[in-house]
């Protein structure tokens, strides 16, 4: 069977794919008709039936497909912020009713309660947030049956989500803390010598505190300040913004996070109010941290030789480098990596092109910020010229993510925007690997959409999907590159150009463009009209698994043809994605 689909600019473009005969009891009309022998397919009728809906049962079944898909996301998130809310309103309640007559309660009723209550909230995220940073954890979490019910590939989104949610308990504290040192400030001396009886003594010769006595000179106060200006800068570096201006920013800043972590166990011990009680929440988290930190810092240690360095089009460097003794990995991770020799120890993750079967690793990256234009310097044939060997690196993973997880579909849809393609690097030379050994795989099928901004920007690829194409003997993978500048200006000379690349497809079964099998459109995906067919295509596939990698645009556009197509009562599309 086969299915076409709609370019962008010039009308239907048919695509070839293979699927199984049509039975010979089945008497259904034909669904394909052969206009002569050197035109394609055209698909031409449905094979299942369409469920017309009205806006109601649209919306109602477009919210059970976003339960299906998020489901563990929604339990997470719900039983974290029950357990934050149940540790809010037991401390509230505590200080409220159950505690103590020490009078403290009675003098700032809603002060006490808001920052007792926050503060508990704050001692438990902030320690437990330790637990989305365990990347090695992590990966191995993920290869367990937990994975079924803990969302392991959204632990970045859960820690800034969690973060923001502890900015907001850490202000809600501080305006706690206003009120009460508002009224503690008007407070006759003689009422804070009976509260704080081992700061204040009633001998007439004190005078009551003003308000910045309380916050500049004791020590819950000025740690509390700090601790106030080491999350405004720790949230400001790490903004979207800040962090594609200067990583470095982000990376310095960040690891403010020990010193953080030291102020609030000061912060606390003082015990002014109620005696320390962060170390409850925090103890289990720190130990789990710190073991997996340890087991990332034994392997940042071992300096790996560079094999190969390549300097290609569009701003991209190759390195390929040495593969550690029991370094193991699944197609589709990635690593983090060091380059001393820049004069920084910071580490930038990259996703692996290589493959599990290859010998040796490699990577993929592109110049898009000042660590990677200063790697690209630092292997340019000038400067190795003057160092006379290749600067080695530091290695630190693999660590786990959701383009793994390609394999568990029978029907796998890849969609790489332009160096977001290295993911899926790796991933079709594996597949291919495993169908030439006769390995048994799940999946049966790999579409491949790769979208470009021009032609020179995919050369460095040519030779993967080459190798991939030339080893692909069962026909397990369909790739397709989408050119968008020439989209934009569809002239006299782009229609020509589109007119030789048809024939040189259909006469030599060649792109004029890259000498691939590998069909080139000009223009955008279509993605509803393509992710529409392959429900046709394979109606035997309940579930799809479409991986997208690239910018924010066009990552959102897959998800939103997923989405489009989950209202419906077929084929389900399971989107995971990654932007860069």
């Amino acid at each position: 069977m086969l299915f076409k689909e709609k370019d962008p600019n010039l009308g239907s473009i048919a695509l070839s794919h293979t699927l199984p005969a049509k039975p010979r009891n089945d008497t259904s009309p034909p669904l394909f008709a052969r206009v002569n022998q050197h035109q394609l397919h055209l698909y031409t009728e449905a094979q299942r039936k369409k469920y017309e809906r009205n806006k109601v049962q649209q919306k109602i079944q477009e919210f059970k497909r976003f339960i299906e898909n998020y489901r563990r996301h929604i339990v997470c998130v719900v039983l974290f912020s029950a357990i934050t809310t149940g540790v809010f309103v037991e401390r509230a309640y505590y200080y409220a009713f159950a505690s103590p007559s020490t009078g403290i309660a009675q003098t700032t009723f809603v002060g006490i309660i808001i920052s007792r209550g926050s503060a508990a909230c704050i001692s438990f995220m902030y320690s437990y947030i330790l637990l989305t940073m365990c990347r090695n954890l992590i990966t191995v979490l993920r290869e367990t049956f937990l994975n079924h019910y803990i969302p392991f590939d959204a632990a970045v989104d859960f820690h800034r989500w969690v973060a923001m949610a502890a900015l907001i308990f850490s202000v809600l504290h501080t305006a706690g803390h206003v009120v009460n040192v508002y009224i503690f400030s008007v407070m006759p001396l003689s009422v804070l010598s009976c509260l704080f009886s081992s700061v204040f003594m009633n001998d007439g010769s004190q005078l009551p505190q003003k308000y910045y006595w309380w916050f500049f000179q004791t020590i819950p106060g000025m740690t509390g300040v700090l601790l106030l200006v080491i999350l405004a800068v720790m949230y400001v570096f790490a903004t979207h913004h800040f962090r594609r201006v200067s990583f470095q920013g982000f990376w310095i800043t960040h690891h403010l996070y020990v010193l953080l972590y030291v102020l609030v166990i000061i912060h606390g011990s003082y015990a002014l109010i109620q005696q320390p009680r962060f170390h409850i929440y925090f103890i289990i988290p720190a130990l789990i941290y710190s073991t997996d930190k340890l087991l990332s810092l034994s392997r940042k240690k071992v300096e790996i030789s560079v094999v190969k360095a390549e300097l290609l089009p569009s701003g991209v460097t190759h390195l390929c480098f040495q593969r550690p003794q029991d370094f193991d990995y699944k197609s589709g991770q990635w690593v983090r990596i060091a380059c001393v020799a820049l004069g920084t120890t910071e580490y930038h993750p990259f996703t692996l092109t290589s493959a599990p079967h290859e010998g040796t690793l490699s990577l993929h990256i592109r110049a898009v910020g000042p660590w990677t234009t200063r790697l690209r310097e630092l292997y340019s044939p000038e400067s190795l010229a003057l160092i006379s060997k290749l600067p080695k690196l530091y290695l630190d993973g693999p660590f786990g993510e959701g383009h793994q997880e390609w394999n568990k579909f029978e029907v796998s849809v890849l969609v790489g925007g332009g160096i977001g393609v290295t993911p899926f690097a790796s991933i079709l030379k594996d597949l291919v690997f495993k169908s030439s050994i006769s390995s048994k795989l799940l999946c049966k099928k790999v579409y491949f959409i790769w979208v470009t901004r021009t032609q020179r920007q995919f050369e460095w690829l040519a030779d993967i999907i080459r190798e991939v194409e030339e080893a692909d003997r069962n026909d397990l993978v369909s790739v397709h590159i989408y050119i968008t500048q020439l989209a934009e200006k569809f002239d006299l000379r782009t229609t020509m150009l589109y007119i030789c690349e048809r024939h040189f497809q259909k006469v030599l079964n060649k792109s004029l463009f890259t000498g691939l099998r590998s069909i080139t459109h000009f223009g955008r995906p279509p993605f509803v009209p393509f992710f529409n067919s392959l429900q046709e295509v394979h109606p035997e596939v309940q579930k799809i698994g479409v991986f997208s990698c690239g910018p924010p645009g066009m990552t959102k556009s897959v998800e939103k043809a997923c989405r489009q197509l989950n209202k419906k009562d077929q084929t389900y599309f399971a989107h995971h994605y990654e932007n860069f």
